[in-house]
């Protein structure tokens, strides 16, 4: 494997590279990349694979291949197309996922949007807007998944999703889920294929 400090503002990997990481404009990962400490950049793009061993932050990040953080992970506009996994906690301003993750911690954004086309997982999840459905296309319930142990935001849209506590202001639970509380404020909706054990008006 190759060490090197990315020089200018732009890091661009087609083999395989390593970096103490550092402050960039634009990072675009075709190969394999490993980043030693933390990492900051405007633009991210990643079709191979990054695994970041410290903080990685970003501006726009377009995901279709792999990356691995095992520490904090922040963004403005997070498109995930192939799979994140985060030691630690998820932050950003917008989130559209259609491909998989795992994060040990909170997944937290204003809007988050959740295509699941596999098993995805996170501690807690908060946000402004949370819609979770699957993809309809040779859909397998069992496969594509989301769990999770707290969900809280304003607009709640939940299919196929584990939880133990979904808490909002205006909470659909479609079919495939499966909740032991809802906490509400003003609206709920529960699918007929849904299982919810408790339902409480806040």
């Amino acid at each position: 494997m190759m060490k090197e400090q990315p020089r200018g503002r732009n890091w661009t990997i087609n083999g395989t590279a390593q970096s103490t990481g550092g402050h960039f404009h634009k990072v675009t990962i075709r190969g394999e990349a490993r980043v030693t400490g933390d990492i900051d950049c405007e633009q991210l793009k990643v079709m191979g694979t990054l695994d970041v061993q410290g903080n990685l932050h970003t501006g726009a990040a377009k995901i279709m291949g792999t990356v691995a953080v095992a520490g904090n992970a922040s963004g403005e506009d997070v498109n995930l197309m192939g799979e994140m996994n985060v030691d630690g906690d998820c932050n950003a301003e917008s989130l559209k996922c259609r491909g998989a993750f795992d994060i040990s911690g909170l997944l937290n954004a204003g809007n988050i949007e959740i295509v699941l086309h596999g098993y995805s997982r996170a501690k807690e999840i908060g946000g402004d807007k949370i819609y979770v459905k699957p993809q309809l296309r040779f859909f397998s319930g069992g496969l594509r998944r989301l769990t999770v142990d707290t969900v809280e935001g304003d607009d709640v849209n939940l299919a196929y999703t584990t939880a133990r506590v979904v808490r909002g202001n205006r909470v659909e639970i479609g079919p495939g889920c499966e909740i032991e509380t809802v906490e509400y404020r003003s609206l709920l909706r529960v699918s007929d294929a849904a299982k919810v054990h408790e339902k409480t008006k806040l």
